[in-house]
């Protein structure tokens, strides 16, 4: 048998709710962007294709 000592119990780390609520925000945010990059693209092909209809 080895010295070593036992495994300590895995404790969790305490809840930081501002933390939590700061990614939520980031997330939000980038959702948002990506959101109205994708409509301002769809408008883009939309007019492109008119374009090309003519």
């Amino acid at each position: 048998m080895t010295d070593e000592p036992p495994p300590e119990p895995l404790t969790p780390e305490p809840f930081d709710e501002a933390e939590y609520r700061r990614r939520q925000r980031s997330r939000a945010n980038m959702m948002a962007w990506m959101l109205g990059a994708l409509a301002i693209l769809f408008f883009l092909i939309t007019i492109a294709k008119m374009q090309v209809n003519q």
